[in-house]
């Protein structure tokens, strides 16, 4: 299809860069996500956000084969209002580095106590008094999910000499060296210093951490959560550090998003709540953005997509 005009729908809410406006053969229309679609409207290809749109649905009629996210989770996008010929694409993978690396920060601050270990004075116990820093060698990382960024969090932890376990749906072979692969997450909780959760949110995944899980750990774990907060159990959580079997829970991604004024995450003070920002880093949009590329070329070759959402999980 190399040789006619791709028609491409902008639903982002905001101007495409020039790599994306120069590309070859390429007509964009913008319409924001929530604007009347034109009458006469047919287009190719939707570029829209991982929840879609107001007008998504009604874009969707307009001819259109292939949709890019700008982003990977899409557990907020209408999959059931698909097409058997409409092929959902996200931008897997381009957000790995900068949210391994936050997982991995978040490790870190735990096991050396900080930002409580910084002073501002003599402290009161002496100059060496304080025996809460602990370090990320030999201990057990327990990692729920192995895509992109579950397997690039079990990198760093290796290269720290950490214990690595990812948990996956398939008992398939490790795509990280050293990493040990498990298929029940509750058969190898009671062995994690830190679990990191980086696995889609799904009707499987929903409230995966609860009660019953957290009463097979052992007191003392470090949570990180840099997935969606629709696997935590909150309320099981909140039992769970009140009662000193979770010693820590760093928070990127909780449910609902934004928390309303008040809640209880917010003062809790074994929380550390951050605003969904672990994608955040030096050419995260880029990467997205490259995602939308390299499947654009796809798409005029007649080649398969890359990071196609299956339907039927959800990811």
């Amino acid at each position: 299809m190399s040789e006619r005009e791709t028609h491409v729908v902008n639903n982002l809410g905001m101007d495409l860069p020039e790599s994306i406006t120069g590309l070859p053969g390429i007509r964009i229309t913008t319409i924001g996500p929530d604007e009347p679609v034109p009458d006469d409207l047919r287009a190719d290809v939707l570029y829209t956000h991982t929840w879609g749109g107001g007008n998504v649905p009604e874009l969707l009629t307009r001819g259109v084969r292939w949709v890019q996210v700008m982003g990977v989770g899409v557990d907020r996008f209408p999959l059931d209002i698909l097409g058997e010929d409409q092929a959902l694409a996200c931008a897997r993978g381009a957000t790995a580095i900068p949210i391994g690396e936050f997982a991995l920060a978040a490790m870190i601050s735990h096991a050396k106590a900080m930002p409580e270990v910084w002073i501002d004075d003599v402290p009161e116990g002496g100059w060496f008094s304080d025996q809460r820093i602990s370090g990320l060698y030999g201990k057990t990382v327990v990692i729920l999910g192995v895509g992109g960024i579950g397997s690039h969090v079990a990198r760093l932890a290796l290269a720290f000499g950490m214990r690595v376990i990812g948990v996956r749906r398939r008992d398939l072979p490790s795509p990280v060296e050293g990493m040990e692969v498990a298929t029940d997450l509750r058969a190898v909780i009671g062995e994690a210093d830190h679990l990191v959760i980086a696995a889609p949110a799904t009707d499987d995944s929903h409230h995966i951490v609860n009660t019953e899980l957290l009463a097979a750990a052992t007191p003392g774990l470090h949570i990180v959560n840099v997935a969606r907060g629709s696997l935590v159990d909150q309320e099981a959580l909140r039992a769970a550090l009140d009662d000193g079997t979770v010693a820590r829970a760093s928070l990127d991604t909780v449910d609902p998003e934004p928390l309303p004024a008040g809640h209880w995450l917010f003062t809790h003070p074994e929380v550390r709540l951050s605003p969904h920002v672990s994608w955040a880093g030096p050419g995260s949009r880029t990467a997205m953005l490259d995602a939308f590329i390299d499947n654009y070329h796809h798409f005029r070759a007649g080649e398969p997509l890359t990071g196609v959402v299956d339907l039927q999980l959800g990811y």
